[in-house]
């Protein structure tokens, strides 16, 4: 599978049991390349199963977890995509729209109809 997103590298460390796709908005893209470079570097042999947004946050699941220094490069991942809009790549915070929840900034959340998420 090839996409002109930039991510093939991130795509070609997939483990074969599982298809290589990455499910978020392109303003994540940056947080993901960034987290993959440091991620080949602290443990080489790691592979992807599944990449996506859930609940308005980054998930990265992989094939390796008892390496702590992987494990604090993908947390710190997730942890960016909470303040960075998924769509544009901007400052973001938590929006909702219904029950769907997105990190957007203000102008994405308003091009969808999201609204800032008010916790009860």
């Amino acid at each position: 599978m090839t996409d002109d997103d930039g991510l093939d590298t991130i795509r070609s460390r997939f483990t074969r049991n599982y298809p290589p796709a990455i499910d978020t908005g392109k303003g994540w893209h940056n947080i993901l390349l960034e987290m993959d470079t440091a991620l080949a570097a602290a443990d080489p042999v790691v592979a992807y199963i599944q990449i996506k947004e859930k609940w308005g946050e980054l998930r990265v699941y992989t094939t390796s977890t008892t390496n702590e220094e992987a494990r604090a490069i993908i947390r710190r991942a997730e942890e960016k995509s909470r303040v960075t809009c998924e769509q544009c790549g901007g400052n973001g915070s938590m929006h909702t729209r219904g029950s769907w929840y997105r990190t957007l900034c203000g102008s994405c959340a308003a091009e969808t109809n999201y609204v800032p998420y008010q916790r009860r």
